[in-house]
């Protein structure tokens, strides 16, 4: 299996940490966040993971060159042009293998999910792409129909939206991961929309909703989920990993 692991972010809430080194070196328990997010995947058999650069690039190139991992590693450069999550993909097509489809992980996510779970309900399902949802606190959620399907987005801040949701019943609403599976067809479809100009994911999957099915993949209460994005929650996430949990 085949994963992305977005980590080309400028991780400016964790500043002053980042002033000097990229998000994904941050330590977290004594373990630089993108070795956790690595290990993670290898655990669930992904055997070939690229991962996008541009802040420090040079600095995460030079770590994976210096380290030994189970899976094969590769590197898409966006050293020159930040290209946003959906122009990531994009980007790093030519790095994809012909498999259907690719998991798609962020760098500063410390999470027990169960990976083989969320891929056996994606190649399952007639959907091109899967999201990893939750039922939490947030002022922007993701909106699915009573059949499961991505229909819109809504804000609760500024009560802006996309999608027919008022005339939509028994809808969901959900808070979006940032976890997402994805057949490489619908990466295809983006390339040929966007070509390589820098684009963020989520309004790109909103676009083609009335074309393709991307369902949503809920999360357990349960599930162990840490974003370690500021001080305050790496903080948090380095107790958890301390204590076995993840």
């Amino acid at each position: 299996m085949q994963a992305i692991i977005l980590a080309a972010g400028f991780g400016t809430r964790l500043r002053p940490l980042t002033d000097h080194t990229p998000k994904a070196l941050v330590k977290c328990a004594g373990k630089c966040m993108i070795d956790h997010a690595i290990a993670y995947l290898e655990s669930y058999g992904f055997d070939r993971i690229i991962i996008n650069v541009h802040h420090f690039g040079e600095q995460i190139i030079e770590h994976i060159n210096n380290h030994h991992y189970k899976a094969e590693i590769l590197i898409s450069d966006e050293r020159a042009e930040l290209k946003d999550t959906g122009g990531a993909l994009v980007a790093a097509l030519p790095l994809m293998n012909e498999e259907d489809s690719i998991l798609i992980f962020n760098t500063d996510v410390i999470t027990d999910l169960d990976l083989q779970e969320l891929a056996s309900a994606h190649e399952s399902s007639d959907s091109s792409a899967t999201l990893i949802v939750q039922e939490r606190e947030s002022t922007r959620k993701l909106v699915f129909n009573a059949e499961n399907h991505l229909n819109g987005w809504y804000n609760y801040k500024t009560e802006e939206s996309i999608g027919d949701i008022e005339n939509a019943p028994n809808s969901s609403f959900f808070a979006f991961s940032g976890i997402h599976m994805i057949d490489r067809s619908l990466v295809e479809r983006f390339a040929e929309m966007y070509g390589d100009k820098p684009f963020p994911m989520i309004p790109a999957y909103l676009s083609c909703i009335n074309e393709v099915n991307i369902q949503a993949y809920k999360a357990g209460k349960d599930t162990v989920w840490l974003e370690t994005g500021s001080q305050e929650r790496l903080k948090d996430a380095e107790e958890w990993v301390k204590n076995g949990r993840c």
